[in-house]
């Protein structure tokens, strides 16, 4: 237990389930460690990791003008982003976990490319330039091959329970509940194009289910960059397009404004009232 990271305990009772509990704060208080209820699943630490790990090789291989880029690359996927997604295909991840991760893999690779924030370059040719792909599409390619993995288990595997598993009591709560790896995961198979519905029995065959699990995957892929280009594009029209004349005016001054925060701020710092 002195060497204990993260545990994760089931039970078939609540009663059960206190007792583990219990015994592991005993053996805990033993050595002198205190158990953190809160850290289930934390994105901020595997950050710190993969920061770890690359800072430890930036001399070396980032910053080594001997190397060529592709040999970075392929270090930092093979060490840095496996330090950053370790055990990612059981994580229940939100959107703002995604773009966590995703903000990580885009800083280190802007500077193994040596790609400068003035030049405007998107997050899609930065994954081109460097022939990887995103952060996202990576963790569904692992969650998938993982619950086919389990899916091909005996029905007595541990992680196989724990997967079809439900409580016999207790309902969830109205409106939006906490994500269950379930959701996450239908929602990952309508996102790859796997039928919800019959995705256990491709799972059987492992050919099968990887040739779907990476022909799904692609196509997230190139459906992501694409919605990205699209979403850059609106943007660049809407800027383009002139902009109407100011209809809001300042009742101390002729100025006119376009937004009442503007004019808000406009009496606030030249019209501020008299003491």
């Amino acid at each position: 237990m002195q060497y204990a990271d993260d545990n994760a305990t089931p039970g078939q009772t609540a009663e059960e389930l206190q007792r583990t509990a219990t015994t592991y704060n005993t053996v805990y208080e033993r050595f002198g460690m205190q158990v953190n209820t809160d850290k289930t699943k934390d994105v901020e630490n595997r950050i710190r990791a993969a920061h770890s790990a690359y800072g430890r090789l930036s001399c070396r291989v980032f910053n080594n003008h001997a190397l060529t880029m592709a040999t970075k690359i392929m270090v930092f996927q093979a060490i840095v982003l496996s330090t950053l997604l370790y055990a990612c295909e059981t994580w229940t991840l939100y959107r703002s976990d995604i773009q966590s991760l995703e903000r990580f893999q885009q800083y280190k690779l802007r500077q193994i490319l040596k790609i400068p924030w003035e030049s405007h370059t998107t997050n899609v040719a930065v994954l081109n330039q460097a022939s990887v792909t995103s952060v996202e599409a990576t963790i569904i390619h692992h969650r998938l091959r993982w619950a086919g993995h389990v899916q091909r288990m005996e029905p007595f595997r541990l992680p196989k329970i724990m997967l079809y598993g439900e409580l016999a009591n207790g309902t969830r709560p109205r409106g939006a509940p906490k994500l269950r790896y379930k959701d996450q995961l239908k929602r990952t198979l309508a996102l790859t194009n796997i039928d919800p519905s019959s995705w256990e029995q491709t799972a059987r065959d492992r050919a099968t289910w990887r040739r779907a699990v990476h022909q799904g995957t692609t196509a997230f892929e190139e459906k992501r960059k694409e919605n990205e280009e699209a979403k850059r594009r609106r943007r660049r029209e809407r800027q383009e397009q002139p902009r109407p004349p100011p209809t809001l005016p300042c009742e101390l001054c002729p100025r006119l404004f376009h937004h009442r925060l503007g004019l808000s701020s406009h009496i606030r710092h030249k019209h501020p009232p008299r003491r």
